[in-house]
């Protein structure tokens, strides 16, 4: 059975796919999957031993069907999108077994009137099950990535340096700057990990490194920023290999979850009714604060459209930090 997965973007939705393909390698013993992703993302699932192959997409390029070597049995669009709908036809694909079906009405409602009609809670990674042919009483696999033991040289040096010292990986930063908690918050996180004797490692985007040095310099001990110098990959890698994560509603944090690491993500012009809400192990906290104003943005946006920033400025250090302690000491098995 040969199956084409597609999602292209972006990297949260890209990650939730996991799942997914545990969930068809269990129902096609004999199954051979291929992953369409954008090129941003393939290093993800880089020597997944789950997939057959992972082609990347460069932004912009509709490729035609060259860059297939099989014709398919099943094909998936869990992307959904006139963009995905235009590759698909570049493609020479005209059959789409499964889409993944996105809840528009209930987003706009929820957005625009404070109507939720979610009911019980919506996640994304149980829809697309539901697109590749579950159903709502099927289980959702565990979201988990390998990415191996292979570590980048500059973090395997200064995890040595810590002689077993547990690490915590930081967050700060978002495309969407709006669903960024203030910098300073986490810089307080830092230092009291720091002071407990853990090491604390940033990650982040290139354009994060001015303020990820900025936030090093304020934690002082312990900490090193690897923000802007690692693959999707290696940041794959060095979370393996730490005990505790905190970040934003954003891709980083789903990954630290299929590394396996505990993890606090804060909502805040977001929230868990889009579907981007942690579920089963590893154990997680989520951070949130009740306001009438939240949800603003399916994204986060990049302003607050009442200008306090509320949802996040209100929720303080000091919170985060007793809910982090909480999920340190819940023990588990994967």
């Amino acid at each position: 059975m040969k199956i084409l997965l597609i999602r292209l973007s972006s990297m949260g939705d890209v990650i939730l796919v996991s799942p997914v393909i545990t969930y068809l390698n269990g129902k096609y013993h004999d199954s051979s999957i291929t992953l369409l992703t954008s090129s941003a993302y393939a290093s993800l699932f880089e020597g997944d031993s789950r997939l057959s192959s992972v082609i990347g997409i460069k932004k912009g390029e509709l490729p035609c069907k060259a860059i297939l070597k099989d014709d398919f049995d099943l094909v998936f669009d869990l992307q959904n999108s006139s963009k995905s709908r235009r590759l698909l036809k570049s493609l020479g694909i005209n059959t789409v077994t499964g889409v993944f079906k996105k809840p528009r009405i209930k987003r706009l409602l929820l957005l625009l009137l404070r109507i939720d009609l979610y009911g019980s809670a919506y996640a994304v990674a149980s829809a697309y099950i539901k697109a590749v042919g579950g159903d709502t009483l099927t289980p959702v696999p565990a979201l988990k990535l390998d990415f191996g033991d292979q570590l980048p040289e500059s973090f395997r040096r200064w995890e040595n340096e810590g002689n077993g010292q547990p690490v915590i990986a930081l967050f700060p930063f978002s495309a969407w700057k709006n669903k960024q908690w203030p910098l300073e918050y986490f810089v307080q996180v830092g230092r009291h990990y720091a002071a407990k004797g853990w090491r604390v490692l940033i990650l982040g985007g290139k354009e994060d490194i001015s303020e990820a040095n900025a936030a090093i310099e304020r934690i002082k001990e312990n900490c090193l920023s690897l923000a802007g110098k690692l693959t999707l990959n290696e940041c794959g890698k060095v979370l393996s290999r730490c005990s505790l994560a905190l970040g934003n509603d954003t891709g980083l944090s789903h990954l630290a979850r299929a590394c396996g690491v505990k993890t606090g993500v804060i909502f805040g012009p977001t929230t868990r009714h889009f579907g981007f809400y942690p579920y089963a192990n590893p154990p997680y906290k989520v951070f949130e604060l009740k306001m009438l104003c939240r949800p603003c943005h399916l994204h986060g946006g990049n302003r607050c459209p009442l200008i306090h920033w509320g949802c996040m400025k209100k929720l303080k250090p000091q919170t985060v930090i007793e809910g982090l302690e909480h999920i340190e000491s819940v023990n588990y098995f994967l």
